[in-house]
């Protein structure tokens, strides 16, 4: 309940107000919003600083262009549609950036120690895995199920794709987390001196299980809001 005692506002009743002028309701809508903004551009871009501008640069578009929101959509697929957009305008401008010369005296410069620093300390994060191990569509198709929970039909236009294309999207990226969450759990038993179900139970010490679990379950901190491990081998 806000402070009056009435419900809080929605994000389309907020959407509505600034689309009537209100800068205060818009300023509801970035507050409740950069934050889940800025971490799915941070999946597509992999960069916290050009995740950070992209998301500025959004909310500077959306309320530029606020009059056309049509609210027969949910504020948020809107908003991470033009999101969407920048972003890869942002990879592309990138990539042609990355074809120009080399300034003399930065050739063999080393990426920045802080954030090669932060790369090593990743450890058991599901969003980590997500980064590494698939896709930047797929990436933001996880996200924008799990996290924001869009549906298929909605996640398919802010990434201009039909609904059954983005199924598809969401059961390859579960299939490949949940491959790559066996292995370390085999990983994981191997290190910790635990034995294959393949060998016989008879021939096992007393002091080693008989059986290991085919997967371990990552931890509930580690799992984004809404989401639990049987979304892996669930529907979209």
């Amino acid at each position: 309940m806000s402070e009056g005692g009435h419900p809080p506002s929605t994000p389309e009743e907020l959407a509505a107000r600034a689309r009537a002028g209100s800068a205060e309701a818009f300023a509801g809508l970035v507050e409740r919003f950069q934050g889940p903004l800025q971490q799915f551009l941070r999946l597509r871009l992999r960069s916290g600083t050009d995740a950070e501008s992209v998301a500025q640069e959004s909310f500077v578009r959306a309320w530029q262009k606020i009059e056309r929101y049509d609210d027969r959509w949910r504020f948020s697929t809107w908003l991470f549609t033009i999101a969407s957009r920048l972003a890869s305008s942002h990879v592309r401008s990138e990539a042609l950036r990355a074809t120009a010369p080399v300034p003399a005296g930065l050739e063999g410069r080393a990426s920045d120690p802080a954030e090669a620093s932060q790369d090593r300390e990743e450890r058991e994060n599901l969003w980590e895995l997500v980064e590494r191990a698939v896709g930047e569509e797929q990436r933001a198709a996880l996200w924008l199920r799990y996290a924001e929970d869009l549906t298929p039909a909605e996640i398919g236009v802010v990434l201009g794709r039909t609904g059954a294309s983005v199924r598809v999207l969401l059961f390859r990226a579960r299939r490949t987390l949940e491959q790559l969450l066996r292995q370390r759990a085999a990983a994981e038993s191997a290190s910790e001196g635990r034995v294959t179900p393949r060998v016989p139970p008879a021939l096992l010490p007393a002091t080693v299980p008989a059986t290991v679990p085919l997967r371990a379950a990552p931890p509930a901190d580690a799992l984004p809001p809404g989401w639990t491990a049987r979304s892996l081998a669930g529907g979209s």
